[in-house]
């Protein structure tokens, strides 16, 4: 019978989303049926992203002769990694008996304040996980290992420029044969901002003048994500992937003067730009489609739009914060000061600086306050899985037995709770 029952690493954070800067606490659970000898229980905590891809080209050879060659692109960095001994340690190479039963050992740890927003993507990732080792001597050590979500504060105040709302005007002509004039079709369409978080709508207004005999047939609004995953290795490429987030469509015929509202609520995703990552670029895209009858060509119109983790304060209002709903995610609070964080591993090495900032990546202490969207009285959001998941989270150099390494990990995002301006459907 083995003599270990359980073990697992738990975070006292339901959901275990965190922003830069926060203490983490927790617990690695060990249930031992009988004594065990050990060198040391240990944690380590990591923080990298990266990026890779495969791509297949076809080669000659000095006869002539095709040949397949696939060519493997890849880059990474690392934010931090950090090794704390929650029972014995490697230093001496001693022996230490972990008693039987069940066992909670405690940690918490600073996260550094200047790292980027979780994110995972077939063609890359970055992301946070925590991996629980028993060290044992001339034997194969027992491995656990767990995901946490990083969500960083994106505030679109900070950007209120490139939130300014649209009032724009598309015209297209018609005709048959290329010569018999079959009318127009103006259309004015309007954004009233272009800065969102996750949970709020995205409302546009199209407005027909169609003169034409062309039916507009629909109308459709998509939230597209553009990404950019920089390889370093082996050489320097690029790989874009675009995908539609969100979409919503409006179906008509319609009026020759009708005007047309549609609703987009944004899911749970990332917020633009990712900060303090420099492999990974991400933005996002309002596309407007008017479609037309017959094989006339569609009307189409694209806007960048910023998505953030704090709204713009124009949005908020007395009854928005009277009236949202409780949130899901818990509020981390202390009777008095937390404790300060753990100290580290002998071989601990500084994090490394992937990202070309105003001040260098460090840890806050324990006392300093965490980054929060709880601003102006906002209520704080709820925190919901994305729809893009990691297959598993298991590392390269890590075999098939790390237990919770073959997990799938969608990291989890603020939705904010903001009441239905209007009706469904008006």
């Amino acid at each position: 019978m083995p003599s270990l029952r359980t073990f697992r690493v738990e975070f006292d954070r339901p959901g275990a989303t965190f922003t830069p800067g926060e203490l983490v606490t927790g617990n690695v659970i060990v249930d031992l049926a009988r004594e065990k000898s050990i060198r040391a229980l240990k944690l380590s905590i990591k923080g990298e992203a990266n990026v890779s891809w495969e791509r297949t080209r076809s080669t000659k050879d000095s006869q002539g002769r095709r040949h397949t060659q696939v060519d493997h692109f890849r880059a990474s960095e690392q934010y931090f990694n950090l090794t704390y001994y929650l029972f014995g340690n490697t230093t001496d190479n001693r022996e230490v008996r972990m008693p039987e039963g069940f066992h909670k050992y405690p940690f918490n740890f600073s996260l550094p304040y200047n790292i980027p927003c979780s994110f995972e993507h077939a063609n890359g990732h970055i992301r946070y996980t925590a991996k629980a080792v028993i060290d044992r001597p001339w034997r194969f050590d027992h491995e656990c290992k767990i995901a946490f979500t990083v969500v960083s504060s994106y505030d679109l105040n900070a950007h209120i420029q490139q939130c300014l709302g649209v009032d724009d005007e598309a015209n297209e002509s018609f005709c048959c044969f290329c010569c018999f004039d079959m009318g127009s079709i103006k259309t004015r369409i309007r954004i009233p901002t272009m800065g969102f978080v996750p949970g709020q709508s995205i409302e546009t207004i199209v407005n027909l003048n169609n003169t034409s005999s062309i039916d507009v047939t629909k109308i459709c609004v998509k939230l597209e994500r553009s990404l950019e995953f920089h390889a370093k290795t082996p050489y320097k490429t690029t790989k874009t992937d675009k995908a539609v987030g969100k979409a919503e469509q409006s179906m008509g015929p319609f009026d020759p003067n009708a005007e047309v509202v549609t609703r987009l609520q944004v899911p749970p995703i990332p917020p633009s730009q990712l900060e303090y990552c420099s492999i990974i670029d991400q933005k996002y895209t309002l596309r407007i489609t008017i479609h037309v009858s017959g094989m006339h060509c569609s009307i189409t119109k694209t806007y960048p739009i910023l998505i953030g983790t704090i709204p713009l304060r124009s949005i908020i209002s007395v009854p928005y914060t009277q009236t949202v709903l409780q949130p899901t995610a818990p509020i981390m609070q202390y009777d008095d000061d937390p404790p300060p964080p753990m100290p580290t591993s002998p071989d601990y090495a500084p994090p490394n600086l992937p990202y070309p900032g105003p001040q260098p990546i460090g840890f806050v202490s324990a006392n300093q306050p965490s980054t929060s969207a709880n601003q102006w009285d906002i209520p704080p959001p709820s925190y919901e899985e994305c729809m893009q998941r990691a297959d598993s989270i298991k590392d390269q150099d890590e075999s098939n037995y790390v237990h919770g390494a073959n997990e799938p990990f969608a990291p989890r995002y603020p939705v904010f709770n903001f009441p239905t301006p209007y009706p469904p459907g008006k």
